[in-house]
């Protein structure tokens, strides 16, 4: 193993049970306050992104991978296609 490998290693094992936040933002959309207040159970809220667009993964706020949303059994995951 050399030096650098390691170096983190060390660093990692040192970190390694600090929780962080991973958000999958999907896209956005803006709405006025009277729009957002009227909305109820089973509304829609239409997004500015198109189906295919890709995921950007955001480590505590912080963008630093894109991905493509997949379905994983009844759940949906992220397959990584990019590292910031």
């Amino acid at each position: 193993m050399n030096t650098t490998a390691a170096t983190i290693d060390k660093d990692l094992s040192l970190l390694g049970h600090v929780k962080v936040s991973l958000v999958a933002e999907i896209g956005s959309t803006e709405l006025t306050v009277d729009e957002l207040f009227s909305l109820r159970s089973q509304d829609l809220v239409t997004l500015n992104e198109s189906v295919d667009a890709e995921v950007t993964l955001l480590l505590n706020g912080r963008p630093v991978a894109r991905g493509e949303l997949v379905a994983v059994e009844d759940k949906l995951g992220v397959r990584i296609t990019e590292l910031a």
